[in-house]
């Protein structure tokens, strides 16, 4: 297998990085010698696809624990999983009420933990765009995580038991459809569900160049499991759709992983350190400004929720100069 990839794991901390060779070496052997603190080299991964192992490292991360190593904190954040069915201690959906959405529908709009909880401004505006365009969904009470976070950290059991109970609350209310606005969501319904009659859509689908043109230099911080792969074409076809609403897309701006895919829960070191990295991008000293029309508005975006919470939590650390604006934001 090929290792001419982008890693920012690899870039930031190369010497726990493990190759692709490695993992599919090390995956069938019975003699697993790896020690206690290997977990750096085993957990050094957010998964954003690029190397096209992401589904072998899940399985190196299980065999690891299945041999008894010990991650700290690990239990609790397992056991906060099964108690809350979310990533999150404190679950509650902080989305507004939004007036017109159907009481009930075939088709689901799911928000996800991480947009409900940290970017619920950007779900709202999903929301209010899929009305603007007649998009006929409902909502849930209460979601149940889609899982994906505990299958980055290698705990494929429970995993499937967020999976099974999951497609059980879908068949139970008759779901046909499922639009997803998270990367890490589509990629589990897509996986699971498709083969049980549930067509699974993500948000993009359903955007389309805005009525009247708008100005403004735009960054589109690309989310990078469905680039890498998911979705084929999905950088050029948006990048394409908001020049076709007026935006001057900066497109020389490497397309680089922000570093907080779910892989970030273990090691936090990574994620802060791509993501600090990824930032000095956005910024003169990065060298990637050009093209920018003068006297116009500088805008940056994403079509993932844990992209778009990183452009502003560590953008304003490294004082970007780009207003953070959601997607459908910007074509409203």
């Amino acid at each position: 297998m090929s290792e001419d990839y982008k890693c920012p794991c690899r870039e930031i901390d190369p010497e726990n990085f493990l190759s692709n060779e490695e993992i599919l070496e090390l995956l069938p052997k019975k003699d697993f010698n790896f020690e206690e603190q290997d977990y750096y080299k085993i957990f050094n991964c957010i998964h954003c696809n690029a190397c096209g192992t992401s589904e072998e490292r899940f399985l190196l991360k299980e065999k690891f624990l299945k041999h008894g190593f010990k991650i700290k904190g690990l239990n609790e954040i397992i056991s906060n999983f099964e108690k809350f069915k979310s990533p999150f201690i404190h679950n509650k959906s902080r989305v507004k009420s939004i007036q017109g959405i159907s009481p009930e529908s075939n088709t689901l709009l799911y928000l996800g933990c991480f947009t409900s909880v940290k970017t619920p401004k950007y779900a709202e505006n999903i929301i209010r765009y899929l009305l603007k365009e007649k998009i006929d969904f409902c909502l849930l009470e209460e979601e149940i995580c889609c899982g994906y976070p505990i299958l980055c950290m290698g705990k494929l059991s429970v995993y499937n038991k967020f999976v099974k109970e999951n497609l059980q609350l879908f068949k139970s209310k008759g779901f046909k459809r499922i639009i997803t606005v998270c990367p890490s969501c589509y990629m589990v319904f897509k996986k699971h569900y498709r083969e049980h009659g549930i067509e699974v859509n993500y948000f993009t689908d359903y955007l389309k160049p805005a009525d009247s043109k708008m100005k403004g230099n735009l960054i589109i911080q690309h989310a990078c499991p469905l680039k890498n792969g998911e979705i084929p074409g999905i950088v050029d076809d948006l990048e394409d759709l908001y020049r076709k609403s007026g935006y001057n897309v900066l497109d020389e701006v490497p397309r680089d992983c922000c570093g907080f895919g779910v892989g970030h829960q273990l090691r936090v070191d990574i994620s802060e350190a791509i993501a600090m990295k990824r930032m000095k991008d956005f910024t003169e000293e990065g060298g990637y400004l050009k093209n920018l029309q003068e006297n116009e508005k500088n805008f940056i975006t994403s079509y993932c929720p844990d992209a778009f919470w990183v452009l502003k939590a560590y953008g304003r650390k490294q004082k970007i100069p780009f207003k953070v604006k959601d997607m459908c934001d910007l074509l409203m």
